[in-house]
């Protein structure tokens, strides 16, 4: 498939649109305090993660959310009033921002103003959706709104394969929602959004990458990418029991997690989480609607968690899901 546009073209469009010497100067100094092992930062993380809801109209098996695990934060969505509170907090040190993380962003009413907010205050935006929840309307307001870019969540060619992990959908009408949206583009003279698709490969559904591939191209997305996955939901506890069972692959892992310095997660009721894979109240690092954003940023926990990754790591004041983590193992258990 010719792609219309790769990766380096992009992030050069983030540059040109929504860079500033703040911003950059933010990028650097935080990779350096990463390198030199800081617990305690002047930088703010430049990959902010806001969850407008972690509620879905899917059921995938592996995801919390789908599945309706028991331990899951509060289903809820984040309103206009709240990400602005939020946002505003960390605007300035960012290029881009990403919609999305347990639930499906079109389910939120606000999603539009969301992203247009983000538009006018120069901060991109990035969404993940499986696309069932669309309508005419809804692609008219994606171009309105200028939504940076979308990543949709397809994972097959017929319906019998893309239903066995997209429980729920219907792929007839994610390919007409898909074709809505790229005419709506042409018609707009709109680059805007970035398409991909993206592809989760499972055992069940590999023979149907290339079908889907040529499916994507006909329609003209601007990109098609797979991803190797399971249908199982994998925390973070399991992740480090593969690496714990499977020794070897401790090879594999950078010396410190970089996550803890250049990222952070935040639900729609404001609970910060330190990591991708968390996803438990016990797991909170914090709630950024009533807290000073540095102040929050470099609390208790953060700076115990950054600690495991000193010369002389301290185990007492580890907090979850650092404390079950692949890195815990690696750096404080002699793995």
């Amino acid at each position: 498939m010719k792609l219309r546009y790769t990766a380096y073209k992009k992030y050069l469009f983030y540059l040109n649109n929504f860079a500033t010497q703040k911003k950059l100067k933010n990028i650097f100094d935080n990779n350096l305090e990463y390198r030199t092992g800081k617990t305690e930062l002047r930088s703010y993380p430049y990959k902010i993660t806001f969850d407008p809801g972690n509620i879905c109209n899917l059921r995938c098996p592996g995801c919390h959310t789908g599945i309706k695990h028991p331990e899951m934060i509060h289903p809820s969505m984040m309103n206009l009033t709240n990400f602005k509170l939020m946002f505003e907090k960390v605007k300035d040190h960012v290029m881009n921002i990403a919609l999305y993380n347990w639930g499906e962003p079109f389910l939120n009413k606000h999603i539009f103003d969301i992203i247009s907010y983000s538009n006018e205050q120069k901060v991109g935006t990035t969404i993940h959706s499986n696309f069932n929840h669309y309508n005419e309307n809804m692609a008219n307001e994606v171009i309105k709104s200028k939504l940076t870019h979308i990543y949709l969540s397809i994972d097959g060619a017929s319906q019998e394969i893309y239903s066995k992990y997209r429980v729920r959908g219907k792929i007839e009408q994610v390919i007409h929602n898909l074709e809505m949206l790229v005419e709506k583009k042409k018609k707009a003279n709109s680059k805007l959004p970035f398409i991909t698709w993206k592809y989760l490969k499972f055992p069940f559904n590999e023979m149907e990458i290339e079908s889907a591939r040529k499916i994507a191209e006909k329609i003209g997305v601007d990109n098609f990418e797979v991803f190797n996955a399971v249908t199982k939901l994998t925390d973070i506890y399991d992740e480090a029991d593969k690496y714990k069972n499977n020794p070897q692959m401790f090879k594999s892992l950078k010396d410190n997690c970089k996550s803890l310095w250049s990222s952070i997660y935040i639900e729609p009721d404001g609970t910060v989480f330190p990591c991708s894979l968390s996803f438990r109240e016990k797991e909170s690092f914090g709630n950024l609607i009533n807290s000073n954003f540095m102040t929050l940023w470099n609390n208790e926990k953060y700076i115990s968690a950054r600690q495991l990754f000193s010369k002389i790591p301290s185990l007492e004041n580890v907090p979850l899901p650092c404390k079950g983590c692949k890195y815990y193992l690696k750096c404080c258990m002699g793995i």
